[in-house]
């Protein structure tokens, strides 16, 4: 069938509108599945289980998977905003009694740096490492012994010691997001041109895949996502753009996964679903989050479509709930999905709380959620009952008031710090 699309276009700070046809092969009652233990394709449809996030129970309207500009590659991310409250800096709401403690780990954009700080904002450690040639950090993680592994986009992977020294280079086309596993495998987002006339007969596709590296930054073994998802019974998400004309150097993104995550297998006693190795990811323009196996590398479970709209960080909590950042179009929220009844149990939105890109969420051990909101550049802790109980203000502004984003804020217990405790 053809659906009329809204078509935003991203160019410095230009943003236009324009309506466009597209082919987006999907059935509405086809949105939430997780697959037959015997791994049976036929029984897709049978085991769909719509599941909603709008009190009425009734389906949210299917946000269309794909438009024409969004596959084009790379858009660039949407600038900084200019922020009228742009005095303010670091920590504003602080309650010492319901906040969860710990340090804090994050990356500012336009840095190739980042920081540890405390609950009440001080800098405590700092990283920092300029790539060679026009190349800017992504991601950063914080490993135990003051390490970090940080995603040069497009051009790879590094570690740095504590020291800001250079461990290891991995080179790629790395991007988004990294885990570290429980053995230390690193399992990393990268990217590959590929031509497939299936899928356009002209212009080449961004196929995503998973990269895994040993800890010392060797590659280990790597699969396609695309092609995961296009042996799976998933592959009717996909947009149809065969027929479609593009500029002829364009490069088709149809999946944008923008997050990794591999289970330890702490919690299999809940789901086959979380065996150890099974990995958790984040497919934007499906707007939908799905489970690999890693063994058979088979997409066992997937929800998202006709309930989110280009999400990011998809994490397994403690109690086998999945924690959600769902972007939204008109207003973001924070999501607490159970995966085996599909029901949302818990969410978080206020206001006009919108970030069009990134967002991260993190569980924290009291109960509490950290939200970051990447484009705006403020973190907040909120209890169950949406109170604010920290929040924090990117202190990096520039002299328009335009206050830098945060991809991802972790707050972290300082006795699992190694590197901070004092020599003995």
């Amino acid at each position: 069938m053809k659906l009329r699309l809204g078509v935003l276009l991203i160019g410095g700070v230009v943003l236009a509108a324009a309506a466009f046809a597209v082919s987006f092969r999907v059935h509405s009652d086809r949105v939430a599945v997780r697959l037959p233990e015997d791994g049976g394709r036929e029984d897709v449809d049978q085991a769909a289980i719509p599941a909603a996030l709008d009190s009425g129970g009734k389906r949210t309207e299917m946000v269309p998977a794909i438009s024409r500009l969004n596959v084009l590659k790379s858009l660039p991310y949407l600038p900084t905003l200019r922020d009228a409250r742009s005095q303010l800096r670091g920590v504003l709401v602080f309650d010492k009694e319901k906040a969860q403690p710990g340090v804090n780990f994050y990356k500012s954009y336009k840095r190739s740096a980042a920081y540890l700080i405390d609950m009440e904002g001080d800098v405590l450690h700092r990283w920092a490492y300029e790539y060679p040639g026009d190349a800017s950090w992504h991601h950063a993680e914080l490993l135990n012994d003051g390490t970090i592994l940080v995603v040069v986009r497009n051009h790879g992977v590094i570690k740095l010691d504590p020291s800001s020294e250079l461990l290891w280079t991995y080179e790629s086309t790395a991007h988004h997001d990294l885990w570290v596993a429980d053995d230390g495998d690193i399992y990393l987002l990268t990217r590959a041109l590929v031509e497939d006339p299936e899928i356009h007969p002209a212009n080449r596709i961004l196929d995503d895949r998973i990269t895994i590296l040993d800890p010392h930054g060797r590659m280990r073994d790597e699969f396609s996502i695309l092609e995961v998802l296009r042996a799976s019974g998933f592959d009717f998400l996909l947009a149809s753009v065969a027929e479609e004309e593009f500029p002829p150097d364009a490069e088709l993104d149809l999946v944008h996964t923008n997050h990794v995550e591999v289970f330890d297998g702490s919690l299999v006693h809940l789901s086959s679903l979380f065996e150890r190795g099974n990995m958790l990811i984040s497919m934007k323009l499906l707007n939908a989050v799905a489970i690999i196996d890693g063994s058979t590398r088979r997409i066992i479970w997937l929800w998202g479509p006709n309930n989110l709209a280009l999400q990011h960080h998809p994490t397994l909590l403690e109690n086998g709930n999945i924690l959600i950042f769902d972007n939204g179009t008109t207003r973001s929220q924070i999501v607490e999905l159970d995966p085996l009844t599909l029901e949302v149990v818990w969410r978080y939105h206020v206001g006009k709380f919108l970030s069009r890109w990134g967002g991260s969420v993190q569980r924290l051990a009291n109960g509490n959620t950290l939200v970051t909101d990447t484009e705006t550049g403020y973190v907040t802790e909120v209890d169950r009952d949406g109170e604010i109980i920290w929040r924090f203000a990117n202190p990096d502004v520039s002299e328009d008031g335009e206050r830098w984003n945060i991809w991802r804020m972790t707050r972290l217990d300082p006795s699992t710090l190694t590197f901070l405790r004092p020599a003995s």
